[in-house]
């Protein structure tokens, strides 16, 4: 899926492709989460408000559609939709009554769009749909109470729309142009179902340890604030609603991929949890039920030592919601997940398998998008796409080194990274970088390595 986004944010201007596996790095305040929060609810917006049931989106789709027909730009695209050619052909549709056959006449109409650049019309009905859902929702969806981008769109989306001929079936002359607009304007409102590319989104927000220890204090909060007249402190973006939403689902036994997993379960899933379990956070989260039918999680120590939460290292709290999604999901085929700062809490050799992990991930079918500021995960996620180029022989003696599966490899054209970073304190600039064979080309830390090294240098003469 490739996205343009014109004023989010600092941002001016951004093409963002995302692949199965999306970096987003730079220095923190660059709108790094802004962008990863505007891709997780494009795919909420496509999941929930194009995915429905048929009577459910034809009714959505019918009152988008009168809205668009009383706009002026309608109005030029009827006029410009009048000059196309066309042929008809005229039938008698019988029907049979009581005591007589009645016969109706019926004018099938064929449009060639040969004739006219239909473009502009197309054009028109995407920038509508993206302006009047999409655009709306994802501003919603910040909380702030003003606009946060301005516009969005898929790059490049009209050159999906295929149709170069169109049929309507018309009683009358004078309904033809408003029929065939309803035609194109259904083709094109159909289409975003199409261009889904997952099934569901799950976000990971940055800070996950305070959203762990005080889940119930926050859920409270959000709550009095939704459906109370109390005022409260607790302003939260819809992804970390979303987040706190399927948490509560998962401790309360009624999490939705716990279903599903009752006819299907994907094996390949424990490998993931057990990844972190033993090579990140060298222990087990466990998950126990209380007599409330609620579910409370501890963390087992190698040594059988079972510890509550707030006494837990940090790498193993701020990890735990990620360990215990996996646990719950039946597959990870068609998900995508928004990963805020994967390396949080965690030493660098940690951070290394962090990123081992991310493409094992990325290879089951996930879509994984991250934002990041550790040039280690960078830097591993390179090694896996070097990976790919060796031979298999020096490839697979590799693995067996460090006790590593093919699935850590990863190819060049399945990545995608990008560096955001300040002009002047003014804009942000999104750049993409260059991923082939020789990994992922990124200067970002560079400068400050050196400065640092520099300022040692400095020091060093002054006190040795």
């Amino acid at each position: 899926m490739k996205l343009k986004v014109e004023q989010l944010a600092k941002i001016e201007e951004a093409t963002i492709e995302v692949k199965n596996l999306t970096i987003f790095v730079g220095k923190n305040s660059t709108n790094k989460s802004y962008m990863a929060h505007t891709v997780y609810m494009v795919n909420k917006v496509l999941s929930n408000d194009f995915h429905m049931s048929v009577p459910e989106t034809f009714k959505y789709y019918h009152k988008f559609f009168n809205q668009y027909l009383q706009s002026e730009v309608a109005q030029k695209d009827m006029q410009l939709l009048a000059t196309i050619n066309f042929t008809v052909s005229t039938t008698k549709d019988k029907i049979q009554l009581s005591n007589y056959d009645h016969f109706i006449n019926r004018r099938k109409v064929i449009f060639d769009f040969s004739s006219i650049d239909i473009s502009r019309v197309i054009q028109n009905i995407i920038d509508f749909i993206f302006k009047h859902i999409f655009l709306k929702l994802i501003n919603q969806s910040f909380n702030i109470n003003q606009t946060v981008i301005e516009n969005i769109f898929f790059d490049h989306f009209s050159t999906f729309f295929k149709d170069d001929k169109f049929e309507i079936n018309s009683h009358k002359k004078e309904d033809d142009t408003v029929l065939l607009l309803e035609e194109i304007f259904f083709s094109i409102f159909f289409l975003f179902d199409k261009h889904r590319h997952v099934v569901q989104e799950f976000y990971f927000p940055a800070s996950r340890t305070g959203f762990v220890l005080a889940f119930d204090e926050i859920v409270s909060g959000v709550m009095r604030g939704q459906f109370s007249n109390k005022s409260t402190t607790t302003q939260m973006t819809e992804p970390m609603i979303d987040f706190l939403s399927n948490f509560s689902d998962i401790r309360s036994g009624i999490f939705d991929d716990d279903k599903k997993k009752k006819k299907f379960k994907d094996d390949n899933i424990v490998k993931f949890y057990k990844f972190i379990e033993t090579r990140i956070i060298k222990g087990k989260i466990i998950e126990e039920q209380t007599t409330h039918s609620y579910t409370k999680f501890y963390l087992e120590t190698t040594n059988n030592q079972k510890l509550d939460l707030h006494l837990s290292s940090s790498a193993s709290v701020e990890l735990l919601p990620l360990v215990i999604f996996l646990k719950h999901f039946s597959t990870l085929k068609d998900k995508l997940l928004v990963i805020e700062e994967p390396e949080a809490h965690l030493h660098p050799k940690a951070q290394i398998e962090m990123a081992r992990l991310l493409v094992m991930l990325s290879n089951a079918g996930a879509k994984v998008l991250i934002t990041t500021h550790s040039d280690y995960i960078l830097n591993e996620i390179s090694n896996c796409i070097k990976l790919s180029n060796a031979t298999d022989e020096k490839k697979q003696a590799y693995l067996e080194r460090y006790g590593l599966d093919e699935d850590t490899v990863i190819s060049a054209n399945d990545v995608s990274a990008y560096l955001f970073r300040d002009i002047e304190d003014k804009t942000i600039e999104v750049q993409e970088l260059t991923v082939d064979k020789y990994g992922i080309a990124n200067d970002n830390f560079d400068d400050i390595l050196d400065e640092l090294l520099e300022r040692t240098d400095e020091i060093n003469e002054m006190v040795l």
